[in-house]
């Protein structure tokens, strides 16, 4: 009996100080990703997110891709960026959030939600990254790693995010030549037809000749207007992406009660048999 008084001693001890950790470290958030195009709009690959202390650079304008956002560009695999991330930061983590039905896409009007628990104080920014279908090496980011801040120095959580993804956060990875030769998510084509461009990370590719071309899923992507994000980038919305916190499950009112309790009895089990 004292043994077993003073194994439950050390587990309430161990509950609750796991209990204080936990909720001082984690942060379990909600992430609703929709495609905010129209019927007829743009598609993206399955969105990628980086939660990183701010040295994860995913790219910089002007400068060539990494095999990382190579990869995105031109095929939507993120593989490649998920190692570079590590590379960049060892504890950072990372997120692919696929199309909730049919192809992987997340396609226009779709939404697609997760919930995803931040362990540390080192996951502080957010990067995103996905390939806008249909095209060679189009894809979206954030060009400044630090521009998304979640979480304080001490790992808070600094309140309810929306990330309205335009046209100005579209770019050409300048990875493949741009046309419909090897382009992805064309009915077709073989996405591993396109030439090297050998080129460096600029606004995004003009899509206008893939106007009304039927897609790998069967429908027509819109007109020349309507996938048009070089017009006027920041009044063309592509992609809404919230985030907010999940509250913590709270204990029942009785359960610090009897934790203490058991570790009363544990310590008082352990006086006896120590007498």
């Amino acid at each position: 009996m004292p043994k077993l008084f003073r194994a439950s001693g050390s587990l309430a001890v161990g509950i609750v100080a796991l209990g204080l950790a936990t909720s001082a470290a984690a942060t379990t958030l909600s992430i609703t990703v929709t495609n905010t195009q129209s019927s007829g709009g743009l598609s993206i690959t399955p969105l990628y997110l980086g939660f990183h202390n701010g040295d994860f650079d995913a790219f910089d304008v002007g400068s060539a891709a990494s095999e990382g956002v190579r990869e995105i560009a031109e095929t939507g695999a993120p593989g490649p960026v998920a190692g570079e991330r590590l590379a960049a930061d060892p504890a950072a983590q990372g997120l692919f959030l696929p199309s909730p039905s049919g192809p992987p896409p997340i396609q226009p009007g779709e939404t697609v939600s997760t919930q995803f628990t931040l362990n540390g104080t080192s996951e502080i920014f957010l990067t995103y990254l996905a390939m806008v279908l249909p095209s060679n090496d189009t894809f979206i980011g954030n060009d400044d790693p630090m521009a998304y801040q979640l979480l304080d120095a001490a790992g808070n959580f600094l309140g309810d995010q929306t990330i309205e993804v335009t046209g100005a956060d579209i770019y050409d990875a300048g990875t493949e030549v741009n046309g419909l030769l090897g382009s992805a998510f064309v009915a077709g084509q073989d996405i591993a037809l396109g030439d090297d461009e050998n080129g460096v990370i600029t606004a995004g590719q003009d899509l206008s000749e893939f106007a009304g071309v039927e897609l790998a899923t069967g429908d027509i992507l819109g007109t020349a207007g309507q996938i048009d994000f070089l017009s006027d980038p920041a009044n063309f919305s592509l992609l809404r992406i919230e985030i907010t916190e999940v509250a913590p499950i709270p204990l029942p009112a009785s359960a610090p009660m009897l934790l203490a309790a058991l570790g009363f009895l544990g310590w008082r089990a352990k006086r006896k048999a120590q007498a």
